[in-house]
């Protein structure tokens, strides 16, 4: 390792770094950047298969067996209750039924079963598995609650171990969803038609590449710190662009993020050039939120996500599928859109199967939210740790993997935020006109999604006055920077405060925009009271806590919720220690009062649109909307410091191992474990 780093000090990366060199230095010097890079790339590549095959192993025995280590369960060896065994099938005839399968005790890879219902199939499915004496317990029983899509017709369960019996357990209760409740799943028939085990042999792709994901962190941190961490931006884009990819092409090609069907049909809008598009049923049905794109039931392993990928492939058509669609474009918010359009229509293009145009569309998100924080983090003269921690926190990732504008709010945000922090703190420099006229581009960018961020950009009033060239470039920037925030707030509370709409948000449960406003203006106390209770509330979860940082959109919190507070405030504590310039107390004093008055918009906007008039609680709001403003709070609240130059790499590097290991873990425990294996 020493002579690796020895190597990355006075090699040809130092061209990167700023140390050019001579000609004849970098001719000698870039062969053995490319031999390290070579061997380096080849041992995470052997090291993921060798790592993959000894996951294989008990598979692979199993299949030598006879017929592969398939074995079919013949429906007469099922005990039945609450089923009646008609025309080869099992049908439920009662309130609730049970099934249990006689296994022979071998090895079990997955266990599967077929079934015949047009609703919504919500099982609960134990496997008596052997325990470590060789022995079938029922505390050792592998239990899950099995729910399954209506496009598909069988379900495999991973179990990887020898079981003597399966348990499958449904009731008419469990089979009607309360979202659907317009459909009469009492009416539809349930019946089971098969049963079989199976070793489940050969690799798996996705668990494959979280292995190699798993050697590049491991790799940067050891052998290339002084590249992957010396520059922490360029340990970011690293990240974000493998471990990235990886979560959004292991997710389902279906809705599995907050309001993803919408985000999806203004993309799709857009790639069209707005013009009216012909497509099939199973394309229309991406475009809602319904029992065939019901997102707590989605594909439970490999199977079941190739045969989903399988219909919408054939039955997906995009071009002549005889549907005339045609949508409304949200021009406030279709700057969120420009990466995943310009995807999809690049898939269009090369004529994709529409599963693999739906996961382009969500890589275009990914591509631009990594991209423009790249900047971001590169430019920001101080608090580069805490942003890099934050963008590669699992839900903003999450978020940059699905259809959402979520993710070019926070990173357009954020560069407007890291050039305003360089204006304020780069001595002996002075503000052009073009970069000011950069910093409000990003913002409003990213902003004019949601004007509930307009006083963000604000902070743009600390930029000292010796920065500017002249009084009169002082008094219209600055006076620039008010007039945007302005502008913004007013057309987004003008419209409320002078025509309130008798309904609010449709998503939400009786609302009424102008019944709302007669209790916030006729009753002001009331309701600040109302807003500071649900600030206070949520504040410990949604600035350092899983439900800003580690929400999975409808697959709900990662795991380990604790390890975000204490890397949330890891960071913050520790931040300031890994800069050579910060922040005087009274800008930190305006920071948390911009974030402040962010947070009260967000809260107040909600509560007009999305909440029953009248409540003393506060519908809609998620953590992920505090996502654009937590790197100012915490970069305020953070006590200032300053290190060594010999410091910063290390404590860089500690940074990226802790939000590198995060993300890694939230995508294997939270997409591929429950999607792929």
């Amino acid at each position: 390792m020493r002579t690796m780093s020895a190597f990355w000090n006075t090699g040809a990366w130092k061209k990167f770094c700023g140390n050019r060199g001579t000609d004849a230095e970098k001719q000698n010097k870039s062969k053995p950047a490319r031999r390290e890079l070579c061997l380096a790339a080849a041992l995470i590549l052997a090291a993921g298969l060798i790592l993959e095959l000894l996951c294989c192993i008990p598979a692979l025995r199993a299949a030598r067996a006879e017929n592969g280590g398939v074995q079919h369960i013949a429906l007469s060896d099922v005990a039945a209750d609450g089923f009646e065994l008609r025309d080869g099938k099992l049908v439920l005839t009662g309130e609730s039924g049970y099934l249990h399968i006689p296994l022979d005790g071998s090895y079990v890879g997955k266990f599967a079963y077929s079934y015949e219902y047009d609703g919504l199939l919500n099982a609960q499915v134990s496997v008596g598995v052997q325990n470590a004496y060789g022995e079938v317990r029922e505390r050792d029983a592998q239990n899950r609650t099995d729910r399954n899509s209506r496009l598909l017709d069988a379900s495999f369960v991973p179990v990887g171990e020898k079981a003597d019996y399966a348990a499958i357990y449904v009731s008419r209760e469990t089979l009607r969803e309360a979202g659907l409740s317009y459909l009469d799943f009492d009416a539809m028939e349930l019946a089971f038609t098969g049963f079989w085990t199976e070793p489940s042999a050969g690799l798996n792709g996705n668990r494959l590449c979280f292995f190699w994901c798993a050697g590049i962190l491991l790799a940067g941190l050891f052998l290339f710190r002084d590249v992957f961490a010396g520059r922490i931006e360029v340990g970011f884009l690293i990240l974000s662009l493998t471990a990235g990819t990886l979560l959004s092409l292991s997710l389902p090609a279906n809705k599995v993020s907050w309001d993803e069907e919408h985000h999806f049909a203004q993309a799709f809008w857009m790639a069209n050039y707005r013009e009216p598009v012909s497509v099939s049923p199973a394309i229309l049905q991406e475009f809602s939120a319904g029992i065939d794109t019901w997102p707590y039931n989605q594909p439970g392993s490999r199977e079941e996500q190739a045969a989903l990928d399988s219909y919408l492939d054939a039955q997906g058509d995009y071009r002549n599928g005889g549907n005339l669609w045609s949508t409304d474009l949200n021009k406030a918010t279709m700057t969120g859109y420009a990466g995943t359009a310009l995807a999809l229509k690049a898939g269009m293009l090369l004529n994709l199967p529409f599963s693999l145009l739906f996961r382009l569309g969500r890589l275009g998100n990914l591509l631009v939210y990594s991209i423009v924080m790249f900047f971001a983090i590169r430019r920001t003269p101080v608090g580069k740790a805490a942003m890099t921690f934050l963008a590669l926190a699992p839900e903003p990732m999450m978020l940059a993997g699905v259809y959402s504008y979520d993710p070019a709010v926070t990173a357009f945000c954020y560069l407007s935020f890291a050039w305003i922090l360089w204006e304020i703190l780069e001595d002996g420099h002075t503000i052009s006109w073009k970069e000011y006229a950069l910093i409000l581009a990003a913002f409003l960018w990213g902003c004019s999604i949601k004007a509930v961020y307009a006083p963000l950009i604000l902070l743009g009033l600390l930029i000292p006055k010796e920065r500017f060239r002249s009084e009169r470039e002082w008094m219209l920037m600055k006076g620039g920077f008010v007039l945007t925030a302005l502008v913004m707030l007013a057309a987004m509370a003008l419209p409320v405060l002078l025509a309130p709409r008798e309904i609010g948000d449709v998503r939400g449960e009786n609302t009424s925009e102008k019944g709302q406003m007669a209790y916030i203006l006729g009753q002001p106390l009331a309701y600040a009271r109302v807003l500071a209770q649900n600030l206070f509330r949520t504040l410990p979860s949604y600035v350092l806590g899983e439900n800003s940082l580690g929400l999975l959109g409808h697959q709900g919190t990662v795991s380990f919720p604790w390890l975000f507070y204490a890397g949330s405030a890891a960071v913050i504590l520790t931040g300031g220690g890994a800069e050579e310039k910060w922040l005087s107390r009274t800008a930190r004093v305006w920071m948390v009062l911009l974030c402040a008055a962010a947070a009260v918009l967000v809260w107040t906007s909600m509560y007009i649109a999305f909440t029953t008039p009248g409540n003393t609680y506060i519908d809609g709001v998620q953590g992920r909307y505090y996502i654009p403003f937590l790197f100012l709070l915490w970069l305020a609240v953070s006590p200032p410091g300053k290190a060594a130059d010999s410091s910063r790499c290390d404590y860089h590097a500690a940074v990226l191992a802790l939000s590198g290991g995060m993300l890694l873990a939230a995508c294997y425990l939270g997409v591929i474990e429950p999607f792929c294996l």
